[in-house]
């Protein structure tokens, strides 16, 4: 879960649509992918760092219509900083660090062969 909370968030940044796809669930790719689009149209770019990944605790476990769903609430500290065309910060310190606590679901089909869980929902703070 880790792994793939550090692969998201930084494809996310690096405005990575390929990764994404493949790592979220088609309606949460089309949210990633607007924000990146509308990010993209005003010139800007984004800079993520992971100082750690402080906690990942699963708060929940399920399976509903034959899907098994888990819950992970990740407690972590970033470095983001969103650039103007200029180059200039317009959102986040250069350099400042962020805590942030996360709580993602991911979903699997019971019975696949595939070994890879899908982002199917995303909650912050």
């Amino acid at each position: 879960a880790k792994a793939a909370y550090e692969m998201i968030v930084t494809a996310f940044a690096e405005g990575d649509r390929k990764t994404l796809k493949s790592l979220l669930a088609r309606d949460v790719f089309d949210n990633f992918a607007k924000a990146i689009t509308e990010r993209e149209s005003r010139g800007e770019t984004t800079e993520t760092r992971f100082v750690a990944i402080e906690k990942a605790e699963v708060t929940e476990a399920e399976v509903k219509a034959n899907m098994m769903q888990i819950t992970v609430r990740f407690l972590s500290q970033i470095v983001t900083t969103t650039k103007n065309k200029a180059g200039e910060a317009v959102e986040g310190p250069p350099g400042g660090m962020t805590d942030i606590t996360d709580a993602w679901t991911f979903a699997r089909p019971i019975g696949t062969n595939d070994p890879n869980w899908k982002l199917v929902a995303t909650e912050s703070g």
